[in-house]
């Protein structure tokens, strides 16, 4: 049995989503999909537009088999940590084959030499990265320049290099692999290895990677070429997918840029200017949203079922009127230094976009920026962290939904899984430990906090919420 594993937010599922997993299937020869995806909050530091309730339905009419939810520390954790925890779930299952992900190479032979470079940290690199981080950068530029001076460093002896012949690049010993013309070691390879760490989705299957490594995971990962618009891309004519993948009738988006399209257009309903059921959702819908999704999504912007960070202020602003510098420091990322800022600035500020950007720092990325405010206002404790990290991350895997057809799947994971398989949370008690218990629960917590915030969400309970059976 092929068993094909996708890390993914779906914020939310496109039809970049929809190629990236037909694709994915067909070179991996997959019998089974298994979507391993964040729940109500995402890695870009945010709440997740759509509940993960719908992104569930949305992932099973796409081709997923089946869909499991990533714990809130993992979901909400940096690149290094959001892809350990997911990579460590999918390990521990037993029956996963392949790890598949969009980037924009399409060529894995990168990822995974600069997983193991960076998995390994040969001391020189580690010691260019501590002093890059000592100067104020922050960590994806300390650890681009640590690595890219690295990667140039001068020629050594002849025991502490792999046979450069021009003295133009260092190849460390510890990649056993003689460097040659068609090498993947060779100094055009190793110097492309920077620019996967230039984009997020990029960076995220560096991580995957760098996982797989360090675990010594006998999973298999694989790339595909991603089409159209980047991350953080507005929505334009230029999306459309090339000819050669036999997809110029479609168009590719990226999540970001269609959420701001939805908002957008949302925003014209509400001023008069358009039906939101009518034109605007409903072109949006065509162009960039797999064919069964669009109900879903028109029906859901209707009922104005969907989340913006902005809802969350007022009750992180609450949390903030009682708390100081020692108490923030107590949440996971929070520095003192940040923590005096934001005590500082969130009275100035009206809204969570005006505190974001109040927020900016030099050594600070926005994604991160945001993590460390779902930190305090989901209340995620570093001391509970580092108790999840030190057990593995992947304490248990609960189950969001499945197609019936994926139930060999779903016994093949029952015989080999090496951690609990959740079901239904309301008898979680009884299978889980009491670390992965606390795990499940502040997860389930911050998700009646996201159906809160929803205003026309139902109100049961998680615990007695049915999975999705398609």
């Amino acid at each position: 049995m092929n068993v094909l594993g996708i890390i993914a937010e779906f914020n939310p599922l496109h039809t970049g989503h929809e190629y990236l997993i037909e694709k994915l299937r067909r070179e991996t020869g997959a019998d089974f999909c298994i979507v391993v995806m964040s729940g109500d909050y995402v890695q870009r530091g945010e709440p997740a537009f759509f509940s993960k309730t719908l992104r569930t339905q949305a992932a099973l009419l796409s081709g997923a088999d089946l869909v499991l939810e990533l714990p809130l520390s993992v979901s909400t954790g940096s690149a290094e940590y959001f892809a350990e925890g997911a990579v460590s779930l999918l390990d521990h299952l037993g029956c996963v084959t392949h790890l598949g992900f969009g980037s924009e190479s399409g060529d894995i032979r990168g990822f995974q030499l600069a997983g193991k470079l960076l998995s390994e940290e040969p001391e020189d690199y580690r010691r260019l990265l501590q002093s890059n981080l000592k100067v104020g950068m922050n960590f994806p530029k300390a650890r681009y320049e640590a690595l890219s001076t690295y990667l140039s460093l001068p020629q050594r002896s002849k025991e502490d290099h792999c046979g450069v012949q021009d003295g133009t690049a260092w190849y460390p010993s510890s990649l056993k692999e003689p460097a040659s013309e068609n090498s993947i070691f060779s100094p055009e390879n190793l110097s492309g290895i920077l620019s996967l760490l230039e984009s997020p989705n990029n960076i995220l299957g560096v991580e995957y990677c760098k996982a797989l490594h360090k675990m010594r995971s006998s999973i298999k990962p694989v790339t595909v070429k991603r089409l159209g618009a980047g991350y953080h891309d507005s929505l334009t004519g230029s999306d459309r997918g090339c000819a050669a993948d036999n997809s110029a009738n479609f168009r590719y988006a990226s999540a970001s840029g269609l959420r701001k399209a939805f908002l957008s257009a949302q925003n014209a309903s509400f001023s008069g200017e358009a039906d939101p059921g009518e034109a605007g959702i409903t072109s949006l819908m065509q162009d960039y949203v797999p064919a069964p999704c669009r109900s879903l999504y028109v029906r859901a912007l209707q009922e104005n079922r969907y989340v913006t960070f902005d809802q969350f202020f007022l009750p992180l602003y609450h949390i903030l009127q009682y708390s100081d510098v020692e108490i923030l420091s107590g949440y996971q990322d929070i520095t003192e230094s940040f923590a005096a800022r934001l005590l500082k600035l969130f009275g100035t500020c009206s809204s969570m976009t005006e505190l974001c950007s109040a927020l900016k720092a030099r050594n600070l990325t926005s994604a991160g920026t945001g993590r460390m405010l779902l930190h305090i206002l989901l209340n995620l404790k570093k001391e509970a962290v580092e108790a999840e990290r030190q057990q593995g991350l992947a304490l248990y895997a609960r189950i969001l939904g499945f197609r019936q057809e994926a139930k060999p799947l779903l016994s093949e994971i029952d015989r080999n899984a090496d951690i609990p398989l959740v079901t239904k949370t309301a008898d979680a008690s009884r299978v889980l430990s009491p670390l992965a218990l606390s795990q499940l629960e502040r997860t389930i917590k911050a998700s009646e906090l996201y159906r809160a915030a929803m205003p026309g969400a139902r109100s049961e309970s998680e615990y007695v919420q049915n999975i999705i059976i398609f």
